[in-house]
């Protein structure tokens, strides 16, 4: 099934699930070296992370 085909909730919750896992990334300690300043992109994904569950939340029941 292709993305376009997948329903939009599986889509939401597939993006949803990116987001967070690219946040934990980001916001886990660096192991090598100093740590990046990715204040910037944190904040980008959470804005991201936060639209992405207002639209799902937004979703009715037909939207399965």
């Amino acid at each position: 099934m292709s993305e376009s085909e997948k329903p939009l909730r599986a889509q939401l919750d597939e993006a949803i699930d990116r987001v967070r896992r690219e946040l934990e990334i980001l916001r886990s300690p660096s192991s090598i070296g100093g740590g990046a300043d990715d204040r910037g992109v944190i904040a980008e994904l959470e804005a991201e992370y936060r639209a992405l569950e207002e639209a799902r939340a937004g979703l009715g029941p037909h939207d399965v």
